[in-house]
């Protein structure tokens, strides 16, 4: 008689992936999967347009809306930083929900903010960025609504992108000159 082994899965995940992750990660210690290094490439096409590149091979296109001078063909820089708090939240919280037993029949993440673009182009002194940003998560779960609130409380810190926009990071830009211009 064979002995067969049943793969139970939750939300898509293996029940366990969450679990074996984090043995990974402590057996890493200081390793790339610990504390792995994370790099995109943006290159300047055109205008206000960019080709992004990401690790997994895809490609992102960047473009500003025509209001601002740009021909939108792509998502703004705004949109892009959104969109990455969204999807960060949406992993980390199908991941806790998933390892703590609850399915998940839909989740959608609305995020928004406002930018005071004033700011940004001089008109008036001021901060360019998000003034806040707001998340409306809709999920639909066959758990009582108490016991998802507080796993989506709990998990809440440990989602990597909103973190780092919740605290100082430091950001550092180096220039490096490539072309053929000389200093005078």
């Amino acid at each position: 008689m064979s002995e067969t082994t049943h793969r139970v899965t939750i939300n898509g995940l293996q029940a366990n992936a969450g679990r074996a992750v984090r043995e990974r990660i402590r057996a890493d210690g200081e390793g790339d999967i610990a504390r792995p290094l994370y790099h995109t490439s943006v290159q300047w096409t055109e205008g206000y347009q960019t080709l992004t590149k990401v690790k997994s091979g895809a490609v992102l296109h960047g473009d500003e809306p025509c209001a601002y001078g740009g021909a939108g063909l792509g998502a703004t820089p705004q949109e892009l930083l959104l969109a990455g708090i969204g999807n960060c939240l949406a992993a980390t919280y199908i991941g806790g929900l998933s390892a703590s037993g609850v399915k998940v029949n839909s989740l959608v993440l609305d995020v928004s903010g406002r930018v005071d673009f004033r700011a940004a182009f001089g008109v008036t002194s001021g901060n360019p960025g998000f003034e806040s940003i707001q998340v409306q998560v809709s999920i639909d779960t066959e758990e009582s609504p108490e016991r998802v609130d507080a796993l989506l409380a709990k998990l809440l810190p440990t989602a990597p992108i909103p973190d780092t926009i919740m605290r100082p990071v430091p950001l550092t830009v180096e220039v490096q000159h490539t072309g053929g211009a000389t200093h005078g």
